[in-house]
């Protein structure tokens, strides 16, 4: 299977199977392409874009065909016949290399417009301004959840995002060298991947938090009077800012502002125009593998832990599906302490420990090993 996680819209839009999801009504690639998006929501402005040069493309007549490429059409027909393979995929597989190459370079003209206006979708308040000057240096991806309890999103550095229902937040496709920076409106709860060298912000509103590495929730609805960021794991600072250009002062690699520890939050009052740190009475750990609990009261800390006990606390704890042998697997001990790790990190060092190994199929967690024994 192609590696479409580093296509660019132009390596998209001349693939034949997602040529064939854009044109035809194939349920299967249906299913396929939209469990592809919700795993690597990123991708979603890269793939739109690619959408739009495949129908732009599709409008241009088809090119005249040579006798020799009709030739080599029937032989390769036949050849399909013989085999007992379906011929229909042929004649694109034969032309669509340079006529869709040229169909999309002539759709990028015409498209140029319409990707500057689909990343500037403005909502409203702090939000919608941070988010119009963040389009001048990145382009976005916004993921808005109106319906489940959480929606998991998985971040260009393998940072994990729990956004809350009606909440919204805009990222870029990819991460500079310098700097990671993403905009929230409403509540999510974040595991920071660790990258010392890239300082992680988030900015919501009235307020801009800044981490190395960590896991914290913050709690910017734009109707609320007030704004509230929860430490769980790590140090965060924070910082008010009074315009989208303050916002952007604070780049520096250290740790300044209000430096919140584990177990500590800070409230925002929008009325009062002041901030408050306090001490939260759940603290880390507190909730134990095999009972329920909110994330930010888990604690994922194993010792001696049958791999069927984790998988199952992070399938409950992301709201995904992972698929493995429970009877060669189930029972495979891990001592790890997780807490402090992101998604995916979670699920590395996991196998890691009982040398399996871990895919994405389909937006399903599909592990694969030996056994333990």
């Amino acid at each position: 299977m192609s590696d479409y996680l580093t296509y660019t819209p132009e390596e998209f839009a001349t693939d034949d199977y997602f040529i064939h999801w854009v044109l035809s009504t194939d349920l299967e690639a249906e299913t396929f392409w939209q469990n592809w998006l919700d795993v690597y929501p990123f991708k979603r402005s890269d793939v739109e874009t690619a959408r739009q040069l495949v129908l732009t493309a599709n409008q241009l007549p088809e090119p005249a065909v040579s006798e020799t490429e009709i030739a080599a059409l029937k032989q390769s027909v036949f050849d399909r016949i013989d085999a007992n393979e379906s011929p229909k995929t042929v004649v694109r597989t034969l032309f669509s290399r340079w006529y869709w190459a040229a169909a999309v370079l002539a759709g990028l003209v015409g498209l140029g417009g319409w990707y500057l206006v689909t990343q500037q979708r403005a909502n409203k308040a702090e939000y919608a301004q941070l988010v119009k000057q963040a389009t001048e240096k990145y382009d976005l991806v916004e993921v808005e959840n109106q319906t489940k309890p959480t929606r998991l999103i998985v971040l260009p550095d393998g940072s994990s995002v729990l956004l809350k229902k009606g909440s919204k937040l805009s990222y870029p496709t990819y991460f500079s060298r310098s700097v990671r920076e993403i905009y929230l409106s409403g509540e999510a709860f974040f595991e920071i991947a660790k990258d010392p060298n890239r300082p992680f912000f988030v900015f919501a509103n009235e307020i801009v938090t800044k981490v190395l590495g960590t896991s914290f929730n913050v709690k910017a609805f734009p109707d609320d009077k007030r704004i509230q960021i929860t430490v769980k794991t790590g140090k965060v600072s924070v910082y008010e800012t009074k315009s989208p250009e303050a916002a952007q002062q604070a780049k520096n690699r250290r740790l300044e502002g209000l430096v919140l520890n584990p177990g500590q939050e800070v409230v925002f009052s929008k009325e009062a125009d002041q901030m408050e740190a306090n001490v939260v009475s759940h603290t880390v750990p507190m909730v134990s593998p095999k009972k329920s609990g909110t994330i930010q009261e888990m604690a994922f800390e194993y010792d001696e832990t049958p791999v069927s006990e984790i998988f199952s606390q992070l399938e409950k704890t992301y709201t995904i599906r992972i698929d493995y042998d429970h009877a060669l697997l189930g029972n495979c001990p891990v001592t790890a302490s997780l807490t402090d790790e992101p998604l995916y990190e979670k699920l590395k060092l996991t196998c890691r420990a009982i040398r399996a190994q871990y895919e994405i199929v389909n937006g399903e967690v599909v592990v694969t090993g030996k056994g333990c024994n």
